[in-house]
């Protein structure tokens, strides 16, 4: 495990091999898993109406990833500068807003979902088919909005601080048990689409 010092002492090209690569295969690893999802529920009896479903929900699962990125994603920046200016401690109160933003953000949106989840559907070009499909999914997602949130946006700080394989191997372990869960939720179970949000919020 590659420690801060290292970023400061190493050499460019190999900080950015060593860095660099666990990164690119664990964003391939999300492609992946997130295509293996879909696949998995193409194959439903009602295939065509679960895909449609789902890509109704998409703006709203975007809009979750667009705050985990905002306090996620774009605190651990600056908390890799005050590292890089030898202040641990500015680091690491960084670090914590961070945390305490994707909780509260994470609840923030939680209850907006769940109170506005059909309007917003609706908006998004749900119709009378693809409504209950499309709230189930979504409604399942919500309830784990914390955990992504958290899992995603803390993710950065480990790369932060030089540890690109272990942020590598954190995505693998909720990519690899999405895949596992999701046809014992989605067939075994016959849960349909919420088997496949329920297998994404037990791997985050």
């Amino acid at each position: 495990m590659m420690q801060t010092e290292q970023l400061a002492t190493k050499n460019i090209r190999q900080l950015l091999l060593e860095l660099a690569i666990p990164s690119i295969i664990a964003q391939l690893v999300n492609v992946a898993y997130n295509m293996v999802d879909r696949i998995y529920i193409g194959q439903l009896a009602n295939g065509t109406k679960a895909m449609a479903a789902l890509s109704v929900t998409l703006p709203i699962i975007t809009l979750i990833t667009a705050f985990t990125q905002l306090f996620g994603i774009g605190g651990a920046p600056i908390a890799a500068i005050r590292l890089g200016e030898g202040n641990k401690e500015e680091a690491e109160r960084t670090m914590m807003n961070s945390f305490v933003l994707l909780l509260l953000g994470g609840f923030i949106l939680t209850i907006i979902i769940l109170l506005f989840q059909k309007p917003l559907l609706y908006m998004f070009s749900a119709n009378k088919e693809t409504i209950h499909l499309g709230s189930s999914y979504i409604t399942i997602y919500a309830l784990g909005t914390i955990f992504v949130m958290i899992t995603l946006g803390m993710n950065a700080y480990i790369n932060t601080q030089g540890n690109a394989r272990m942020g590598m191997m954190t995505v693998l372990i909720g990519a690899i048990l999405n895949i596992v869960l999701d046809p014992i939720f989605i067939f075994q179970f016959h849960m349909g689409v919420a088997g496949a949000a329920l297998a994404t919020i037990i791997s985050q």
